[in-house]
């Protein structure tokens, strides 16, 4: 056999040391799944059946658009503290898979849990044929439950929208706020007012929330100082509402002004927040922004969380929705705060990946586990109406 020159061995040993290096990360993130797997097995919580003493339930529901474990995980290294959702009771996986697709986006997720109908991408509030859909917001208005929407961008984003809408696709943004109008949403607060008042058929809503009880305010400050039952609260006269300092950071202050307001119901509420930040942050591969965004997410859950620990009828939940780009967390420094993280997509694409669900308070031993994003719909409404027998 003839003896291999330098170059060639080294040509060998480099090709071996890719084939390995493969090998190693993929191992790593097959045992990363097992472990997370063993992890909601360990902490298997037994359901107990539901007493009806209980005057009322609050259910606080959080998504981060684009969110799984990579997202979070780069939060969790990049904050000084730890973070709000590693003391929730229950953790579990979902699935986003839409009716049509491998992939999903937020407007199928969104009326998945919603509505507990799996439809096809882009669907918002109806299903594949484009039938409109019941859903909890309208069990909430049914049993005189309290409704609230928080976003920190635009109150039309694709996972808000099937709560209350019923359209053909997300970009029906002046029929989206319309809904809102007519749907009555006690408490809403976000940007999009353009859609409220500078509208192609001339409306303008302000007006007629004004007649229906609605307090106006236009900006955070205003926001301070709040006194009625129902507020369609804008935070910016564009759908875009960044600032300098990250485009959450008040996400926690419009958090504890819904639950303000919708705490004085003495049937309970069901207040649904978003963020779309983060899933944003990660189709531009920014690390550093995505580690901010989940920090300033991760707050406005503690918010909820410090409710809850006062009011033991609450629920809170956070859910990621479908997965932004592939992000692969590849290398970093956990000491310094560091992250290095690849992209399997470029541009606005979404993962088949299911992603993380943090619950905690009442009922939170029914979102453990593996679960479809119709799922949500079901469990939830199982809390919301377990005191309230109308429809249940």
């Amino acid at each position: 056999m003839e003896k291999l020159n330098n170059s060639t061995a080294w040509q060998y040993s480099n090709e071996a040391g890719k084939f390995r290096r493969k090998y190693i990360f993929e191992l790593s993130q097959i045992m990363k799944f097992i472990c997370f797997a063993a992890l909601l097995c360990c902490q298997r919580v037994e359901a107990t059946p539901y007493t009806h003493d209980r005057e009322s339930v609050n259910i606080i529901l959080f998504i981060g658009d684009g969110m799984s474990l990579a997202q979070w995980q780069t939060g969790m290294i990049m904050s000084d503290d730890s973070l709000h959702i590693e003391r929730m009771s229950t953790v579990g996986i979902v699935q986003t898979n839409p009716l049509t697709d491998f992939n999903g986006d937020a407007p199928s997720h969104g009326t998945a849990i919603a509505t507990g109908v799996c439809t096809r991408k882009g669907a918002v509030g109806i299903d594949a044929e484009g039938k409109p859909l019941k859903t909890l917001m309208d069990y909430a208005k049914e049993n005189r439950i309290a409704t609230g929407i928080v976003s920190a961008n635009s109150l039309m984003e694709g996972s808000l929208a099937p709560f209350i809408a019923h359209v053909e696709n997300r970009m029906q943004l002046e029929d989206i706020a319309k809904a809102y109008v007519d749907e009555e949403v006690d408490v809403f607060i976000g940007g999009g007012i353009q859609y409220f008042t500078n509208r192609k058929d001339g409306k303008d809503f302000i007006p007629e929330l004004s007649r229906k009880g609605y307090q106006i305010t236009r900006s955070k400050e205003e926001l301070q100082h709040v006194n009625g039952n129902k507020l369609a609260g804008f935070i910016g006269a564009s759908a875009e509402c960044n600032t300098s300092q990250g485009s959450g950071v008040s996400l926690p202050f419009y958090v504890q002004t819904a639950i303000n307001l919708l705490s004085r119901n003495d049937r309970g509420f069901l207040l649904l927040i978003d963020d779309v930040h983060i899933d944003r942050a990660s189709h531009a591969k920014n690390t550093k922004q995505i580690g901010a965004e989940t920090i300033y997410f991760d707050k406005a859950i503690g918010v909820a969380l410090e409710f809850a620990k006062k009011e033991k009828n609450t629920l809170v939940i956070a859910v990621g929705g479908p997965e932004a780009s592939g992000m692969v967390l590849v290398g970093g420094n956990i000491q310094n705060q560091v992250v290095e993280a690849e992209w399997v997509k470029t541009g606005m694409i979404h993962t088949g990946t299911m992603v993380p669900i943090f619950s905690d308070g009442f009922g939170a031993e029914r979102f453990q586990g593996i679960m479809k994003n119709t799922d949500l719909f079901f469990r939830l409404k199982e809390v919301m109406l377990s005191p309230n027998t109308k429809n249940f």
